[in-house]
């Protein structure tokens, strides 16, 4: 390559780590100077790539100049360019207009790389917003994860210039004769990114001009940590989270920045949500739960239960049961039935003869009553029998009842068969069912 700026032998130590010699990629490309910088950076390096550009339409005349510029840029440069055209009413969703812009411009790129086989996208940040990044979140309040920053690799998407001061790529752009654009929405203070880039930052660098060193540094001992702290983290989630079909249990408590970096890690919570379920774990009622992101987190006697959110409002359809053998799932049960001679063990058993055919095994619902067989006749509410024999949180909204054709409960799940129906000492023919908690992919 001939002699090259410092700052651009890492760039390309980074990439040889992800990429083969001439190996093409996807650049999210706006016109500014990082992402322009990234360009040069990788025709220096003699990587093919193709752009993307978004343009949302928010900033009037502007945009549309801008998205000119670019595919005036992607022609004189011989590049190929793919650009997708947002309306303002596109960007409303949860998190504000940014975060949904995020998204789709992610949700976008990412599927232009399937579309043209790429297996790497890379965007322009560089380590000025990494400064940025982690100051944001100190003000934000972020908790024990704020020197995590941007990462350098996020799934497909690499960041070849995060070690990269933005000194040094303006530089390099006026030695080449590169000329860029000015996003004036970088400028305005209604963004809180934005006070902290011309508010907050030029005022510490006054007070402390090696600022972005010792944040460098503070951030490179914390990579480090991190390494041996997740392994040890993880030592203790495999003691804590015990595998169960709605997903998992937590069976004893973790120090609050275990929790706070296995929340973020296994279920993508927000800063209010690790803190709410935090709460809920340790000072929240038996039964009381909390719906976060696509889960939902139950505290239960022995613990905090967390499944996801279609296990908590199940809809199974009922199971026509006959008199004859049968296998099959059901939910997140495994079902087995059938006829026998000899007295099952570990099902709920009938007699036979004494069942209305056909049954029906459906999911319990409030206000069913079984008469158990042994208490002369007298019916429970199941709502009162679950916490006898065990069952809260997901495994009660799985839990099931058998009704005969007549609409009479004959039987319940953990429980025992009813009144009237259970095989006696002269019983000939037994109608069994056995009922096993099946095992989904924990969450």
């Amino acid at each position: 390559m001939g002699e090259v700026p410092p700052f651009l032998r890492r760039v390309a130590s980074f990439l040889q780590r992800y990429l083969k010699p001439g190996e093409p990629l996807l650049v999210a490309f706006s016109g500014g100077p990082d992402s322009v910088g990234l360009v040069a950076c990788l025709q220096e390096l003699g990587y093919p790539f193709a752009l993307a550009y978004v343009n949302y339409h928010l900033r009037g005349a502007e945009s549309l100049e801008e998205e000119a510029w670019v595919r005036a840029f992607a022609e004189k440069h011989a590049l190929p360019l793919y650009v997708r055209s947002l309306a303002p009413e596109d960007l409303q969703g949860p998190g504000g207009r940014q975060a949904q812009a995020r998204r789709l411009r992610y949700a976008w790129m990412e599927r232009l790389l399937q579309d043209q086989g790429l297996a790497w996208g890379a965007t322009a940040h560089t380590w000025d917003d990494q400064v940025e990044t982690l100051l944001y979140r100190l003000v934000r309040g972020a908790g024990p994860g704020i020197w995590e920053g941007i990462p350098a690799r996020r799934g497909p998407w690499l960041r070849p210039l995060l070690q990269v001061r933005r000194a040094e790529l303006l530089a390099f752009l006026r030695e080449k004769g590169l000329s860029y654009r000015l996003d004036s929405s970088n400028y305005t203070p209604l963004y809180l990114r934005n006070q902290v880039r011309w508010w907050v930052l030029p005022a510490l660098y006054r007070l402390n001009p090696s600022l972005s060193a010792l944040l460098q540094e503070k951030w490179r001992l914390y990579q480090k940590q991190r390494r041996r702290l997740e392994a040890l983290y993880d030592r203790w989630a495999a003691r804590t989270f015990q595998p169960q079909p709605y997903g998992v249990l937590l069976g004893r408590k973790l120090p609050w920045d275990a929790f706070w970096v296995l929340a973020k890690k296994r279920w993508r919570l927000s800063r209010a949500e690790i803190q709410a379920v935090w709460r809920l774990w340790h000072q929240g009622t038996v039964g009381a739960a909390r719906a976060a992101q696509e889960y939902q987190f139950v505290r239960v006697p022995h613990g905090l239960q967390v499944g996801r959110a279609e296990f908590w409002e199940p809809a199974w359809e009922p199971l026509r049961l006959l008199p004859e053998p049968l296998r099959c799932e059901w939910g997140l049960w495994r079902i087995e039935v059938g006829v026998s001679s000899a007295l099952p063990e570990e099902a709920l058993v009938w007699d036979r003869e004494r069942l209305a055919f056909p049954l029906s095994l459906r999911l319990w619902k409030q206000g069913d009553k079984i008469a158990p067989a042994g208490l002369g006749g007298h019916h429970k509410r199941l709502s009162d029998v679950w916490p006898e024999v065990g069952l809260y949180g997901f495994a009660r909204r799985h839990a099931f009842v058998v009704e005969d054709a007549t609409g009479r409960i004959v039987g319940a799940a953990g429980y025992r068969v009813a009144e009237g129906a259970a095989p006696g000492p002269h019983t000939q023919t037994f109608f069994y069912l056995r009922a096993q908690y099946g095992q989904s992919p924990p969450p």
